[in-house]
């Protein structure tokens, strides 16, 4: 009897222990870890579009919103089968190379899907769509006609982010062969920057021995760089010059108000940010006030110096060009900032009280420019206005918008507002509830279909990330639509679209490219202005 009791004890003993040292590990397992397991499944085919042909070896992967993963591989026949899932929202992806990454249940290439949900012991049924990508192909050579071997050649896509324009890399980058040649592959269909760049040396050499990107068609300013565009598996060529453009140097001095060498730090942003420019060049002056920036790449950008430590709060900033020449004798001279104090009224003709809890907000003038100071309350005090600025005022109900801003004599309520370093100046902001009013029908529209309708000006000086003369609102199931607040006195053209990505309504080419086909109108002082509209797919 005795060495039977043993065995039971030590058994039991036995499957204690991992209870046990998960205690001493402090804590149970999680639940929707990584290699958490439930009862619902999602199977279906993965299949090329149009023709339904099976995608063999395509990998699908399940992801689970709190960190759950389960992966498998499409067999002969294209079919999958992910089994053993948890209840709850999932990302189901399917990927092959050559081929555009899809999510179960997308639309757009770039837009992202709805999560997947699932109950518990759920057995869906999916087909997953996978198309092939398209290609961009080419050859780079040098300035003198020759292969240019080893040049790391990308594409880029334009994306709105926070009001600028943003470059984003798709697809794997290649390197051209022995004869210059590349391909970039696997894209989807759209607009693409094309650039190539070359090092010397190692990444950790020095700064000369490093040319500066190339975009297509040949130009080291991405400003001046040109889109290819790319249709559904299409292929497209882009054969350019890799030009022999080095980052430059920018080298000067800075001096406080008082005209003494500065302590200072140093940021240099470019002017065309809104091309995807980066914003990384920066430094420190040395005892004596003067600088060197290495590594500036060529376009126009604005050198800004703030003093630091235990200095006056002074800055000061001067624009400076780059062309792949180092630039020297630069000289940035700075002061204490301008404030600006000011109150928020209404105008006589409102019919309501003003409302409460309002914010005045000074943000830089340029595009999507960053936010300088702000202010609570009907009378607001801002600071740090060091360059030039626009005034917003965020809080305010749609039954509510800006009539007026004045600056001393000045009208701030379109265009920027420069004060000298030191002023302090008064505001004035008027509000109404006079507005104008917007309404219509998008027709036909379809029950599932999401419809999208932009208004913006005809005069494109009035574009921009934070214009207040563009409205982007979306559609009720009945393909109703209204907008409160458009300015009034001015023409306005109306868009209706099935497809619109998140800021695209903001960039400027996006609007010249639709502003032949869409609808004018104009509007008057609190008129309300009625619209049909016809969707254009896209």
């Amino acid at each position: 009897m005795r060495p039977a009791a043993v065995a039971v004890v030590v058994v039991f003993l036995t499957g204690l222990e991992p209870a046990v040292a998960q205690g001493r590990r402090g804590g149970t397992p999680d639940p929707y870890g990584p290699n958490a397991r439930g009862t619902a499944s999602v199977a279906g085919h993965v299949l090329t579009p149009g023709t339904n042909t099976p995608v063999r070896g395509a990998d699908v992967v399940a992801t689970h919103e709190r960190g759950a993963r389960i992966s498998t591989t499409t067999d002969d026949n294209g079919a999958y089968l992910l089994d053993r899932l948890l209840e709850g929202a999932w990302y189901v992806t399917v990927s092959k190379g050559g081929y555009i990454a899809w999510q179960l249940g997308q639309q757009r290439p770039f837009k992202p899907a709805p999560p997947t949900v699932l109950a518990r012991g759920q057995r869906l049924a999916a087909d997953i769509p996978l198309s092939r990508g398209g290609a961009i192909s080419g050859r780079i050579y040098d300035a003198a006609g020759d292969a240019a071997a080893g040049v790391q050649v990308r594409a880029y896509r334009a994306t709105i982010e926070q009001g600028a324009r943003r470059l984003k890399a798709v697809g794997a980058a290649d390197f051209t062969d022995d004869l210059g040649a590349f391909r970039v592959y696997g894209l989807p269909p759209g607009d693409y920057y094309v650039t190539a760049s070359l090092r010397l040396a190692p990444i950790d050499s020095v700064v000369e021995t490093t040319y500066a990107p190339t975009y297509f068609p040949g130009t080291g300013d991405l400003a001046e760089a040109q889109r290819v565009k790319l249709g559904l598996g299409t292929e497209v060529t882009a054969t350019f010059p890799l030009l022999a453009v080095r980052p430059a140097r920018v080298a000067g001095v800075v001096l406080t108000a008082a005209g003494s060498p500065a302590d200072a730090f140093l940021s240099l942003e470019s002017e065309a940010t809104e091309f995807g420019m980066p914003i990384g060049v920066g430094g420190v002056t040395r005892s004596d006030g003067t600088f060197t920036l290495a590594d500036v790449g060529p376009g126009r950008y604005l050198l800004k110096a703030t003093l630091r430590g235990d200095n006056p709060d002074e800055s000061g900033t001067t624009p400076v060009a780059v062309y792949g020449e180092d630039l020297s004798g630069v000289t940035v001279v700075t002061g204490r900032p301008a404030t600006l104090r000011g109150v928020i009224a209404a105008d006589g003709a409102a019919s309501q009280r003003v409302p409460a809890d309002l914010k005045v907000v000074a943000f830089s003038a340029r595009e999507a420019g960053h936010v300088l100071d702000s202010s609570d309350g009907m009378r607001f005090d801002l600071g740090s206005l060091s360059e030039p600025f626009r005034l917003a005022v965020e809080g305010l109900p749609e039954t509510w918008g800006v009539k007026q801003i004045t600056v001393g004599d000045l009208d701030g309520l379109d265009g920027p507002i420069d004060l000298p370093p030191g002023q302090q100046a008064v505001a004035r902001i008027v509000l109404t509830d006079r507005l104008t009013q917007v309404a219509g029908v998008v027709a036909p529209i379809g029950a599932t279909s999401p419809v999208s309708v932009v208004v913006f000006p005809e005069n494109s000086a009035k574009w921009g990330s934070r214009s207040r003369y563009i409205r982007r609102v979306d559609t009720d199931a009945r393909g109703n639509f209204l907008i409160v607040g458009l300015p009034p006195g001015e023409s306005y053209l109306a868009f209706a679209t099935d497809y619109l990505e998140d800021g695209e309504h903001l960039d400027p080419e996006f609007l010249t490219g639709i502003r032949n086909v869409a609808v004018p109108f104009s509007l008057d002082d609190a008129e309300k202005r009625t619209l049909e509209l016809k969707v254009v797919e896209r």
